[in-house]
């Protein structure tokens, strides 16, 4: 490999002119080597103004399926008016008479993204140094700040070098003998049998959501898994308690255990008889490597901070970590819009049990739409923030939706439903694409964005030329619908667009333009589970004290319920024999 020196900035920063040409010359002269630099490297990593430029134009060419050649690139640059601003076509003759091998592209690459990270951790600290100064701001929210920016720049790592199938399939024929020394169940059992063999236990790297109304027994429920690993496993378990106190959580762990009520213990009415029995309890679940963190208002960067810190302390492996719950996190930027800011939060959590390599178990409230219907029980569609949905829109879409007497339309399954739009606000200038079909129907939409295909919700980064996507609802009777399905032509790069968030009340999608989109946090998570008591809502159900433990999702297995019978005096849950019903 050539010899690649460190240089430096104007301002004194690093970085590396020439693995910068080079990748951008490998690029002009093998346009697959667009793949591996879009997969690694951002538009910021590169250092000079004209070669982020050159790199941005490549991956709009990239996006929108043209060649990427000399004349394509020099032809959008033209067009675009910044041909001079990079120096004029010199430059790009430059870019090309650059001798490279394609064998060492990852590691100029890298070499780039290395550079980067440095100039990132030096802003940062010129940043600390700034911040020691301002006196008025309390040292609290200093550190809160800087400590998320630096988990930014911690989590910006190279993608890892591609896998062989030989060495992807050794490692899966490893898993697969360890496992038949293993139980039945692979994953974290939970101990209630029916449940774990419906999702085959918590496995590593999974985000499950665990969702229902206030009053449920969500918490309960959590608690008692989180109890119940941290017992039958022995690993290290961690409750994340943004609502109640570590005080609250205790007493109702107590309470469960010596079957006392919580409010003779709280009171202190006990037996001298009951001493000797919450004495053994207490010295039994101090065993556990069980903790409870009732820190208010934390972060994600904050609970990976203390999940790394109490791994190295206990020189063990975290087995779980449960938050109670999503509503409460702090978000990772201030924002007006609470749903975008939720949409965020959970894929950062995705991505931080990936990370870590564990379950992350993560509460959640369901919107008020529940109360309203005639069946109570949950849908994946009442998992959102504050029981409403927000969409981005462009401009064209905002005022096409206003001009419908400030209502829209969203699809229920079988019928479409009026919705009023309770509120709407711009959010900025944001990327946009455009979804062209067959018979000429489009859209322009943000990346983020699902759209109804034949195969069920895709978002639009994800979206192939074979995917079939709805464009067309016929009215059969009685206000029922049937679905026809049209081709995707194509789907461009547009521009950065005004960009307008959408409120409604009900369902998580609408129809625009002939086709519908859909926006959930559920998108991110591997498992939704839902609760549900019908005695809640029916005092006079034959179903007492029964708790149906609903498996709305399961990326990797059966979907599905099962019930549980709940003692809501000491908060308990118990199996029932023949009561899983998988779909």
């Amino acid at each position: 490999m050539e010899n690649l020196e460190l240089s430096e900035g104007k301002e004194g920063l690093p970085y590396n002119l020439l693995a910068e040409k080079l990748v951008l010359g490998s690029i002009l002269t093998i346009p697959q080597a667009i793949v591996l630099a879009s997969e690694k490297l951002p538009i910021e990593a590169f250092y000079l103004q004209s070669h982020q430029i050159i790199y941005k134009a490549l991956l709009l060419l990239y996006a929108e399926g043209k060649t990427i050649d000399y004349i394509n690139l020099i032809t959008w640059l033209q067009d675009n008016g910044l041909l001079m601003q990079i120096g004029g076509t010199q430059v790009l003759l430059d870019l090309l008479s650059q001798l490279n091998q394609s064998s060492n592209l990852e590691e100029y690459i890298a070499l780039i993204y290395e550079k980067y990270i440095r100039r990132a951790l030096i802003k940062l600290g010129e940043e600390m140094i700034e911040s020691g100064y301002l006196t008025k701001i309390p040292l609290e929210t200093i550190f809160t700040k800087l400590e998320r920016k630096f988990f930014l720049i911690a989590e910006e790592k190279p993608m890892k070098y591609l896998v062989s199938v030989e060495e992807g399939l050794h490692q899966i024929l490893q898993e697969i003998e360890e496992g038949l020394k293993l139980p039945q169940v692979p994953g974290l059992k939970t101990t209630f049998t029916d449940f774990d063999f419906m999702i085959q236990g918590f496995q590593k790297s999974d985000l499950v959501i665990i969702a229902g109304r206030p009053s449920m027994g969500k918490t309960a429920f959590a608690f008692t898994i989180a109890r119940n690993v941290a017992r039958n496993h022995g690993m290290g378990v961690i409750f994340f308690s943004l609502e109640m106190t570590r005080q609250q959580l205790l007493y109702r762990l107590l309470a469960s255990e010596v079957e006392i009520p919580n409010t003779r213990l709280r009171s202190s009415k006990i037996k001298r008889t009951e001493w000797i029995k919450i004495n053994a309890i207490i010295n039994n679940l101090s065993e556990l490597k069980f903790y409870i963190d009732d820190t208010p208002n934390l972060s994600i960067g904050e609970i990976k901070l203390k999940i790394k810190t109490l791994g190295i302390e206990l020189s063990k492996q975290i087995g779980l970590v449960v938050i109670d719950y999503l509503q409460l996190l702090e978000g990772l930027k201030s924002t007006d819009n609470r749903v975008q800011e939720i949409s965020k939060i959970t894929r950062a959590l995705k991505k931080l049990a990936r990370e870590l390599n564990l379950p992350i178990i993560v509460l959640s409230q369901l919107s008020r739409n529940v109360e309203s219907r005639i069946n109570k029980r949950p849908m994946l569609s009442d998992l959102r923030e504050s029981g409403c949905i927000s969409f981005s829109l462009t401009e064209r879409t905002f005022e096409s939706i206003l001009s419908t007497r400030n209502s829209i339309l969203s699809w229920n399954g079988s019928s479409l439903i009026r919705e009023k739009i309770t509120h709407f606000r711009i959010t900025g200038r944001k990327p946009t694409y455009k979804v062209q079909t067959s018979l000429g129907w489009s859209l322009l939409i943000s990346s983020h964005h699902k759209i109804l295909t034949k195969k069920g919700w895709k978002r639009i980064d994800k979206l192939t030329l074979a995917d079939l996507i709805c464009f067309k609802l016929i009215l059969l009777s009685h206000n029922k619908f049937s679905i026809t399905w049209d081709k995707i032509l194509k789907i461009t790069y547009q521009d950065l667009v005004p960009v307008y968030d959408l409120e409604i009340s009900q369902f998580s999608n609408y129809l625009t333009n002939h086709l519908i989109i859909h926006n959930s946090i559920e998108q991110d998570a591997d498992i939704v589970i839902m609760l549900y008591r019908d005695e809640y809502y029916n005092k006079n159900t034959v179903e007492k004290d029964i708790i149906e433990i609903i498996v709305a999702k399961h990326r990797n297995g059966p979907v599905g319920s099962t019930k549980l019978k709940f003692d809501p005096k000491y908060l308990r849950f118990f199996n029932l024999k023949d009561s899983m019903k998988i779909v």
